[in-house]
């Protein structure tokens, strides 16, 4: 009887967490990063709007639960004000700067259901406008993985914490891009 209570007790909590909702973590930066861009010396950049390329980009699911972006719930946002948050970390943003960065969040695929791995893939069109003129136009895309678990109540939580990471590795690639680089030199 009191195995048969613990098994119930343990479905009924797996079905009501698996119907949550939940938001997207802060965005962290990357510091190595932030430091090879400081070394870069960098003109400062702004950072105009980014777009959603299809809705299904701002929607995503882990085991049934919702996971919401923290900026009205759309992950072309996150992206931008990651990146923002960045570019402040390495001291290069500034409001208004000559070369602008905009672009658009292509995939979001964020699949934390494995039981033993969850993986995300997730790409972008940056795009650089200097001097009112575009220079840069490139797709950029990041695979990440992480640990998951069978049980719910910890894959969950780790697919939630590895978001921004995730967009973390994709900010990266398109920052430590030699041609980007190149046409921010001073």
């Amino acid at each position: 009887m009191r195995q048969l209570f613990r098994i119930t007790f343990l479905l009924c909590t797996l079905i009501f967490i698996s119907g949550c909702t939940m938001t997207s973590p802060q965005y962290q930066p990357d510091f190595s990063v932030t430091n090879d861009l400081k070394d870069a010396d960098l003109q400062q950049v702004s950072v105009g709007d980014f777009s959603s390329a299809k809705e299904s980009v701002d929607r995503i699911s882990i085991r049934g639960s919702t996971m919401i972006s923290i900026f009205g719930g759309s992950y072309s946002e996150y992206l931008e004000h990651a990146l923002v948050e960045q570019l402040r970390q390495a001291a290069i943003y500034r409001e208004g700067a000559p070369i602008v960065i905009t672009g658009t969040l292509l995939n979001n695929d964020f699949d934390g259901s494995g039981v033993s791995i969850g993986e995300s893939n997730i790409a972008a069109n940056f795009v650089v406008v200097k001097d009112g003129k575009q220079v840069y136009s490139k797709d950029h895309s990041i695979h990440h993985e992480w640990t998951s678990s069978f049980l719910g109540a910890v894959a969950i939580p780790n697919a939630q914490k590895n978001y921004p990471i995730a967009v973390q590795k994709l900010i990266t690639e398109f920052l430590t891009d030699p041609e980007f680089i190149s046409l921010a030199k001073s």
